[in-house]
């Protein structure tokens, strides 16, 4: 008995203390093919990507991300779009192709284990087909 309530002595701090964790997702893009010149990559959560017992109690930190780019692109533009629930877009931010950056402003929607981001690539014109210079990267910063 004295055994087992050391233990739960031991470890009481620990579980009610928050823990953050971080999900990097990388994704590259489609091709963009003419006419439409558009091009998605999305960046989803699993319940195995996790800590034991956090997926339905983590909350958004920030997310950040390191995106690729379309060389052959004219006037690519670039949104990164978060999803709270399915494809249910809740608010989209513009960025610059190839950025690295981060951002806070998604945390005000919430956060559940489905919870997505999708990255948008569109331009003007181009070639017939246009290739992606890489992956886009978005890392979720989660505590739970």
């Amino acid at each position: 008995m004295i055994r087992v309530l050391s233990f739960v002595l031991l470890f009481a701090p620990a579980i009610g203390m928050a823990k953050d964790f971080d999900v990097t997702k990388v994704s590259a893009p489609r091709l963009m093919l003419s006419p439409t010149y558009v091009s998605l990559s999305m960046h989803s959560l699993r319940f195995s990507d996790y800590p034991f017992m956090a997926a339905t109690r983590s909350k958004l930190r920030k997310v950040s991300w390191d995106l690729t780019s379309f060389p052959a692109a004219l006037n690519e533009k670039v949104k990164i779009c978060y999803l709270l629930e399915g494809n249910l877009k809740t608010e989209c931010r513009e960025v610059a192709p190839g950025e690295k950056g981060s951002t806070e402003k998604f945390n005000k929607h919430g956060f559940n284990y489905s919870t997505s981001v999708m990255v948008l690539h569109e331009s003007e014109g181009g070639d017939s087909v246009i290739r992606p210079l890489g992956a886009d990267k978005v890392t979720f910063h989660l505590s739970y």
